[in-house]
């Protein structure tokens, strides 16, 4: 990792100046960590209302065969997410994006969750070439985040699942306990198919398609009219979630596997992640995910900074000296709808409020 990154740290976490819009305090304590104390705090005070949401959901499933739409990666935060459901009577349909990347263990523990729970599952394949173009033409485009197509895609498949099944409610594995922490610098939005497709059509000349793909218009529309809405259950439990206990109980009871630190349970994900924004841009994520189980107690920063002294590991797909020949790009060097977006999210937070009101 490069080590001109600005002399800046965090005195409570270990965030540092490969953010550039890291700000400490008068105590040396980041943003990053009073924003997760607040998200922290918010949870909490959230969770009297887990009974009503449970009985919301089912009534929204009555005359449904599901309650919920489950994705799952193999990992540790959909997999527990998943049991959960289940453990509150909820009736889940679960499913997977394949995109030619999961670790054969991760699809393993898909399996031991769905037959083990005896839960309905669907495999999504999508078009893997296609998938694999697009992933090449955002890497020859400079784009930090690789993962946007892999996040979009996910977003798109799950909306038309929920909508195809007349599912209103999703159950998602995201979660503030492991995941409170994460630079807007640390990568591009995946919502933002306008500017997907600019990329892919100034580095290749053509217009794509062939994936499934969530315009801003259809992700308002699933919103707005469908009413389709995200659970993020594990926000919800009484003893607030930890990884560590997730990963231990999965392990017992199912005989899951754990697939390495977060996001591995996809092998692209893991080489992007340890080796082209290491390598490349001088960001390691552990980073954030460290400093996320930082502010929610389950690792102390001594702990957190002793592991982040080896460098990550990642597996090798032969594309790493070409890669690194690419150019360096940025979300604003292509068209994008940034400002529309952020109208679109003004509106729906104002609609939000107003129908709480």
């Amino acid at each position: 990792m490069k080590k001109s990154m600005s002399l800046r740290f965090c005195k409570a976490c270990c965030m540092n100046g490969t953010d550039p819009d890291l700000v400490l305090d008068a105590e040396g304590v980041c943003n990053h960590c009073h924003s997760a104390q607040k998200m922290l705090r918010e949870i909490e005070a959230e969770k009297p209302n887990l009974a009503g949401i449970i009985e919301k959901i089912k009534k929204d499933g009555h005359g449904n065969a599901y309650d919920v739409l489950c994705g799952l990666s193999g990992g540790v935060d959909s997999s527990y997410a998943l049991v959960k459901a289940v453990e509150l009577g909820l009736r889940p349909l679960c499913f997977s994006v394949e995109n030619g990347w999961s670790d054969d263990r991760a699809q393993a523990n898909v399996m031991k969750l769905v037959e083990g729970l005896k839960v309905p599952f669907i495999r999504y394949t999508i078009d893997l070439k296609k998938f694999h173009d697009l992933q090449a033409a955002l890497m020859r485009g400079g784009i930090k985040n690789l993962e946007v197509i892999t996040d979009h895609v996910l977003f798109a498949t799950t909306y038309e699942m929920a909508a195809l099944y007349r599912i209103k409610w999703i159950v998602s594995g995201g979660n503030v306990s492991t995941e409170s922490v994460m630079p807007s610098s640390f990568g591009e939005d995946p919502r933002d198919l306008y500017w997907i497709k600019s990329v892919y059509r100034k580095v290749t000349g053509k217009r794509f398609k062939g994936l499934p793909m969530l315009p801003l218009w259809k992700e308002q529309w699933y919103r707005l009219v469908k009413r389709i809405m995200f659970f993020q259950i594990l926000n919800y439990l009484d003893i607030n979630y930890n990884r560590a206990d997730a990963i231990k109980f999965l392990e017992e009871k199912y005989g899951w596997q754990n697939t390495g630190e977060k996001h591995e349970e996809s092998v692209f994900t893991k080489w992007f992640q340890n080796f082209y924004l290491y390598q490349k841009y001088g960001i390691d994520k552990r980073v954030a995910h460290f400093s996320s189980l930082i502010n929610s107690g389950q690792m102390t920063r001594a702990e957190a900074m002793e592991k982040l002294k080896e460098n990550p590991v990642y597996p090798r797909l032969g594309i790493e000296e070409k890669v690194m020949k690419y150019p360096k790009g940025s979300y604003y060097d292509y068209p994008n709808s940034e400002r529309l977006r952020k109208i679109i999210i003004r509106l729906y937070a104002i609609s939000k409020r107003t129908s709480n009101s």
